[in-house]
């Protein structure tokens, strides 16, 4: 693996050989589930170390682009799921937006006491009675995302009832309770998953994922809901289209 770098610092073989395997994929050469040669093949084809190669793939798991199956080999990783973070939008509508089947399996629904921080996210004293539901949210029966939503039990006195696998938290909110979440402010960071929520997700224990909390507001400006959700960052990638002020 060589080229033309006078007068540029020299590419390292990792790099040549990952931009290589980013260029197959993007190009439609190689596909998600097909399986890439192995070290010592991919070392023996472009005349690096297998150390070398080793290196390239371990990025490449890293980053999400590639997964490792013992005694299977490394294959592409399936397509990345955009989501955009700016779109304050439900999980059904953003799948069904991307051409992708969703469904949801309701883990858990109970009654709760809100504690300090949550009863100031929420605007509401502490130890006010919450409804507590946990879903399990799927695109093409593939796990993505684990999501628990609080909300005040006086907005929603007797939703329980109303929770299933496969139904819109927030159509019940909306044509049952009267209450249509129109805007939230999310935040952002990256967590490492624990050995339940690995289970859920099917991925391996401490796998990076997305940690999104969000507070929604109705049309009124109440804190409604606060959701907290981990997100499998191998299979969703978070977009946006910000404004430019002038």
């Amino acid at each position: 693996m060589t080229g033309n770098n006078r007068g540029k610092d020299p590419v390292p073989f990792y790099k040549q050989l990952k931009d290589k395997i980013m260029d197959d994929i993007e190009s439609g050469k190689v596909k998600p589930g097909d399986k890439l040669p192995s070290e010592r093949e991919l070392a023996d084809q472009y005349g690096i170390s297998r150390m070398t190669a080793r290196h390239t793939l371990s990025i490449l798991e890293r980053e999400g682009v590639v997964e490792r199956r013992v005694g299977a080999g490394t294959f592409i990783a399936n397509q990345r799921i955009e989501m955009n973070f700016i779109t304050f939008n439900s999980f059904t509508k953003s799948m069904l937006g991307r051409g992708l089947n969703p469904s949801t399996q309701l883990l858990s629904v109970y009654k709760d006491q809100a504690r300090t921080r949550l009863a100031n996210l929420l605007k509401i004293p502490v130890g006010e009675d919450v409804i507590v539901i946990k879903r399990l949210r799927l695109a093409n029966q593939i796990p993505v995302a684990i999501e628990e939503s609080c909300i005040p039990y006086r907005y929603c006195s007797g939703i329980e009832s109303f929770m299933m696998n496969d139904v819109s938290l927030y159509q019940i909110l909306e044509e049952q309770y009267g209450i249509t979440l129109v805007k939230a402010r999310e935040y952002m960071q990256i967590t490492f998953s624990d050995e339940t929520e690995s289970k859920l997700l099917r991925i391996k224990t401490e796998s990076p994922c997305f940690l999104l909390e969000a507070v929604a507001l109705d049309k009124d400006e109440r804190e409604i809901e606060f959701s907290k959700s981990i997100t499998r960052s191998d299979l969703v990638k978070f977009y946006s289209e910000p404004r430019l002020k002038r």
